[in-house]
């Protein structure tokens, strides 16, 4: 596989230490909240889904994904985005619009939809997430390489306050992130997808301690699992 779970420090590149008197209290951002940030909550997909596996064979994935487009738009997906692994080129994750959570959900979980998949990739594997989207960059992005990473945490609203904060005090970024999501069964896991042209920047900031305190003060309980992707056509 070409995932792994990394160190707490790099789940918090982007947050700032919260006030200590803070850490028990209600910290959703009201009236300014988007003020001076590059991202909106006018979000291009709502509702979506996120499938990850690992293929036996890319181009047999993807006659197999092109090969259920009717049937996703019936159950009422719409894909949006794919992308294949930076370093192993078959494993393969798609962003997908959800119009109809139930019937997509009762969809994904068929027969219908899992056999093909299975045929082409590693059972496994096969990782879907369904989730919300709750911001999305408005500046123009440059770099090139794509990470999606996933971590828990205390409080979501906790962890986006500091997350905007941390852009407004701090513009200047080695990264991109283009997408924040939260987990519809679990509404504090966070998602991402960021973009960076430092393929080693990931475990560059694992050795950093004061990224570790941050994430820890927001309200990280959860070793971030982090993908590397490159986009593809779907």
């Amino acid at each position: 596989m070409s995932f792994r779970p990394i160190p707490f420090a790099i789940a918090v590149w982007s947050l700032t230490l919260l006030n200590a008197c803070g850490g028990g209290t209600d910290t959703s951002v009201e009236g300014d909240e988007m003020a001076n940030v590059p991202f909106t909550r006018e979000v291009s997909i709502d509702t979506c889904m996120v499938m990850i596996s690992q293929s036996v064979n890319y181009c047999d994935w993807r006659a197999a994904n092109k090969g259920m487009e009717h049937q996703r738009s019936d159950h009422m997906i719409a894909l949006r985005e794919v992308y294949h692994g930076m370093l192993d080129s078959n494993l393969v994750m798609s962003l997908s619009e959800v119009s109809d959570l139930e019937m997509a959900q009762d969809f994904v979980r068929s027969d219908v939809h899992m056999a093909p998949l299975k045929q082409v990739s590693s059972d496994e594997t096969i990782k879907t997430i369904f989730l919300d989207q709750q911001l999305e960059y408005t500046a123009e992005t440059m770099d090139t390489l794509v990470f999606y990473m996933s971590f828990k945490t205390l409080n979501y609203e906790r962890w986006e306050k500091a997350f905007l904060d941390d852009y407004r005090e701090n513009p200047a970024h080695e990264f991109e992130v283009t997408r924040v999501f939260r987990g519809i069964d679990e509404p504090n896991h966070v998602h991402m997808i960021f973009q960076v042209n430092d393929p080693n920047y990931v475990q560059k900031m694992e050795k950093n301690n004061a990224f570790r305190m941050k994430m820890l003060a927001a309200g990280v309980v959860s070793y971030p699992v982090t993908y590397k992707f490159l986009p593809a056509k779907a």
